[in-house]
């Protein structure tokens, strides 16, 4: 058994996933951590548990535009709205393998739930609590979304055309656009993540071997500039001033792999580097999973915080102060 872990960490290559994991977010001095069977709030300065709801397997957590963080869970879902210390509860909702949860920019009411197989975006309320079912309010039809997506600041969604030559811009209520992508944007290096940038008609595109290209929607697609992480990225997340990455370096016959977390501003200088810790699975655990479950990121859009954890454990830094503020 020491000899298959020994050859796991010095030659299996960890490629991230094909859909981005959201079991971490912050809200409003708040952070939701997706546990074993419970969604936990803290407090995102001490790490101090404000709330916990206990909604079966977190499927996916996010924060709302005003700060509240909502989670859904395999049995039923929980919100917790910026300065109160009790969570609400809402109905079950269908979320499927590879869907996205987006909070609706519009207003802190609704919230939206994306299936990329048929690119559907269905909109949901918050309330409707007598339901044992929440109800889907609305269903737009992204026609010729692929993969990967990502939702912009005005609410928008961008993704990769179905046509592998560019991208989509569409929003929900609104119009929908097909731009070319500039060129060496698409390339034999496949694109990982799209992340949204400072301004509503911005985005990055992140490729696997972790090339990062800063992208605007104009009358055509104009490449603003590009930089190129010094490892591939497992994790990327995004707020209006800076871009965090957990980064996982190949293993070699000498080295075993690496994970770290590096944040940098929108054009690629370093903010904030951190070295990660890593677990030894056990002989009975699921190898991969076990690697790779507490390197969950997230990224505060209300103060300079980055999160990086899991259902074990989770640490928060404040990466404009260069410094650890709690784990947990």
């Amino acid at each position: 058994m020491q000899t298959l872990s020994a050859l796991r960490a010095h030659r299996l290559a960890i490629a991230a996933p094909t859909a981005p994991s959201e079991l971490l977010a912050f809200g409003s001095h708040r952070l939701v951590q997706a546990s074993l069977d419970k969604a936990t709030f803290r407090d995102s300065k001490d790490g101090q548990v404000v709330a916990e709801a206990s909604i079966g397997t977190v499927r996916a957590v996010a924060h709302g535009p005003d700060g509240t963080l909502f989670a859904i869970g395999s049995s039923s879902s929980a919100l917790l709205e910026p300065r109160m210390k009790a969570t609400k509860r809402f109905p079950h909702v269908t979320f499927l393998p590879d869907s996205r949860l987006l909070p609706d920019l519009e207003g802190p009411s609704h919230f939206y739930v994306y299936y990329p197989e048929g690119a559907q975006l269905n909109l949901y309320p918050l309330s409707r609590a007598s339901d044992s079912v929440l109800p889907i309010e609305a269903i737009f039809h992204l026609d010729g979304c692929g993969e990967p997506m990502t939702q912009l600041r005005d609410g928008a969604i961008v993704c990769r055309s179905v046509t592998g030559t560019g991208f989509l811009r569409q929003a929900p209520r609104g119009s929908r656009a097909e731009f070319a992508a500039p060129s060496g944007v698409i390339s034999d290096d496949p694109l990982l993540r799209l992340l949204p940038g400072m301004r509503l008609d911005e985005f990055f595109a992140i490729t696997r071997s972790g090339a990062v290209f800063h992208l605007r929607v104009a009358e055509n697609l104009l490449l603003l500039a590009s930089f190129r992480l010094p490892a591939p990225a497992y994790a990327v997340a995004a707020n209006t001033e800076a871009l965090a990455f957990v980064l996982v370096t190949e293993p070699d016959s000498e080295q075993p792999r690496r994970w770290s977390l590096l944040v940098t501003d929108h054009d690629g200088r370093p903010r904030f580097e951190q070295e990660l810790p890593s677990r030894a699975p056990g002989a009975d655990e699921d190898w991969l999973a076990a690697v790779a479950e507490d390197k969950n990121l997230a990224i505060s859009g209300f103060e300079p915080l980055v999160a990086v954890g899991g259902p074990r454990r989770v640490t928060v830094w404040d990466y404009q102060q260069t410094r650890e503020l709690f784990t947990r």
